[in-house]
């Protein structure tokens, strides 16, 4: 399959080499390090998850190709759960967020770099976007979403 046909979460491809688990944790705890604000905690090997409420996660991740975020529920939560939740809040929160509620399935709101992970010279790059973005995304999820849920 050519390069440019390969989903985002395809990981394991011709052509670039995959990342490596210490060099995964390498990444994160690079990220950890440099922020200042809310606890961060271990999604999986490749995301990192940063709570805007009980029933609402950042889920941070990176790929071989990219670094990026979504909504998501808690932990066990099921996507068409969330979506449903999410959906009452359309579409003032997707035109915040300037992503789509349905643009990726399984994942709501999905934003996303292109980045070659694999090459440690773009983990500083990654970390500006991820950083920025995930505030910018928590400040709209706290306003639309935790503020109206009260």
């Amino acid at each position: 399959m050519p390069d440019r046909d390969l989903d985002e979460w395809d990981i394991s491809h011709r052509g670039l080499r995959s990342l490596s688990a210490p060099e995964i944790k390498r990444f994160w705890d690079g990220y950890v390090a440099r922020r200042r604000n809310s606890p961060i905690v271990h999604g999986s090997l490749w995301s990192r998850w940063r709570h805007v409420a009980d029933d609402l996660v950042l889920s941070l991740y990176l790929t071989n190709r990219s670094v990026g975020m979504f909504v998501r529920g808690g932990r066990g939560e099921r996507y068409p759960t969330t979506l449903a939740r999410l959906s009452a809040y359309e579409p003032e929160l997707g035109v915040a967020l300037g992503a789509s509620l349905r643009g990726y399935v399984g994942c709501c709101y999905l934003n996303n770099v292109p980045l070659p992970v694999g090459d440690p010279s773009s983990w500083q790059r990654a970390y500006v976007w991820l950083e920025a973005e995930e505030e910018r995304y928590c400040r709209v999820l706290d306003e639309i979403v935790v503020q109206h849920a009260r």
